[in-house]
């Protein structure tokens, strides 16, 4: 029979069994998405001028970042007061939150869409990028700007899906995407020769196919309780108020953390662009094993959502423990999988021999902090779903801007280290930040953020 998963996630005795049932339909399409990054980078990389290239995606990804962290923002917030509403079995109080969650993600998405197509050629040269990796950075965002309405709609459709327990319908939605944006990467880059810009497009398209049908479930779900009405779009100023109190620290963070890795890119490139492209590949490698503990952050925040908003405090406790055993489990397993094999998943993302050696040196630093970062995803699912993103915004900042830049910036000028003084701070600053992630957990109490 069809498991409800509301019922999984508040009344499954078998924590690992309720958690491994929601999860694989997140971590599969995570892992499907992180392979079309791959895909795109294969590409790119067999082209005449790949490092410029790879070179000048590493540097706009980060702006990118920064206009998603809203998205982000609005889902962590979406998925908080809704999955406690659920658990509170205020049904119409979920419905209506999350057809203003849809709302304001369409409103926001339009709004970014002209900031991010105006400002591009303003930041990149901020950002230090010049001669050709600013014409292609330029070109890259322009043209990925126009995918960010139909994202925030999917954003939005994700966290309130999730929030309900259905992790199956986005994953199957964004899964069919990024199989178009393969076939779309590939025919455009190497049958039409549009380089940067058709990965960009390719990509843009396959996030405009979903947008339809993310709207036709959202308003014709089964559960008809939980199904959206014109008529609840509308933005009252009480649950405007929670939504904003919740989602600005959690935008904030997101913004600041994409803010330092911009940061954090335009130093790289100060040494050179063969180390920022390396940077740019060996991340790539880094985010198939961030994948299954991004997807247990995520699923964690909506199940201890629905259990604080039920009044069940040890079921919260014990997800967070449960997750980040698996997390761990997860994470140290892949590295010790992707170890032997480094230097031949590498070889395929650059031709480039000064590239892929620097590569090496840094997917070796990589895999070793890769436990760090799952446990890092775990305590931002607990801080999230607890309706506490305040701690997320204090940990996601602290990381970078309290830890990571000044590092860098300490061993650029008053070491000899050179680009390994980079790969260092990075180790620090993620163990570091886990032992005040380990302090500012115990601040949690389990309360619901919603009222009745």
């Amino acid at each position: 029979m069809k498991r409800n998963k509301k019922d999984l996630m508040l009344n499954e005795s078998n924590l690992y069994k309720a958690f491994m049932l929601l999860v694989w339909p997140v971590f599969l399409s995570n892992l499907l998405k992180s392979l079309h990054d791959l895909v795109d980078t294969y590409f790119i990389g067999q082209m005449p001028n790949s490092t410029s290239a790879q070179a000048a995606i590493s540097i706009a990804w980060p702006l990118i970042n920064i206009f998603l962290a809203l998205s982000t923002g609005l889902a962590v917030a979406g998925v908080a007061i809704i999955s406690q509403y659920i658990g509170m079995k205020s049904i119409e109080k979920a419905r209506k939150n999350s057809a203003m969650l849809l709302s304001l993600a369409i409103i926001i998405g339009l709004i970014i869409n002209a900031s991010l197509f105006i400002f591009a050629p303003i930041v990149m040269r901020l950002m230090g990028a010049k001669e050709d990796i600013l014409e292609l950075a330029i070109i890259y965002l322009r043209i990925r700007s126009f995918e960010m309405t139909f994202l925030f709609i999917f954003t939005a459709f994700q966290a309130i899906r999730q929030a309900n327990g259905d992790t199956t319908s986005p994953v199957i939605i964004s899964s069919a995407a990024v199989f178009v944006n393969i076939f779309l990467t590939a025919y455009c880059v190497r049958v039409l020769n549009l380089g940067i810009a058709g990965a960009a497009l390719a990509t843009m398209v396959s996030q405009a196919i979903q947008a339809p049908f993310c709207i036709i479930i959202l308003f014709r779900v089964k559960d008809k309780e939980m199904r959206l009405h014109l008529s609840d779009m509308k933005f009252k100023l009480d649950d405007m108020r929670k939504l904003y109190d919740i989602a600005i620290p959690s935008a904030a963070s997101q913004a600041l953390s994409s803010l330092g890795f911009l940061i954090l890119q335009a130093t790289i490139l100060d040494f050179g662009k063969n180390v920022a492209a390396a940077f740019s590949i060996g991340n790539k490698i880094s985010n198939l094993l961030l994948i299954p503990t991004a997807a247990l952050g995520s699923i964690l925040a909506a199940f201890i959502g629905q259990s604080v908003g039920a009044g069940n405090k040890e079921r919260a406790r014990n997800a967070y423990k449960v997750s980040r055993n698996i997390g761990l489990f997860i994470s140290i397993t892949g590295c010790l999988i992707i170890y032997p094999f480094r230097k031949e998943m590498l070889s395929l993302l650059t031709n480039d021999s000064l590239t892929l050696s620097i590569s090496m040196e840094y997917i070796f630093w990589v895999l070793l902090t890769q436990p760090l970062m799952s446990m890092f995803q775990n305590f931002l699912g607990l801080f999230n779903g607890s309706g506490n993103t305040g701690l997320s915004f204090r940990m996601s900042t602290a990381r970078l801007w309290v830890i990571r830049l000044p590092l860098i910036e300490c061993f650029k000028h008053f070491t000899n280290l050179d680009r390994s003084g980079i790969w260092y701070a990075m180790v620090i600053s993620n163990i570091l930040i886990l032992i005040y992630g380990a302090f500012l957990a115990k601040r949690v109490d389990y309360e619901p953020k919603v009222a009745k």
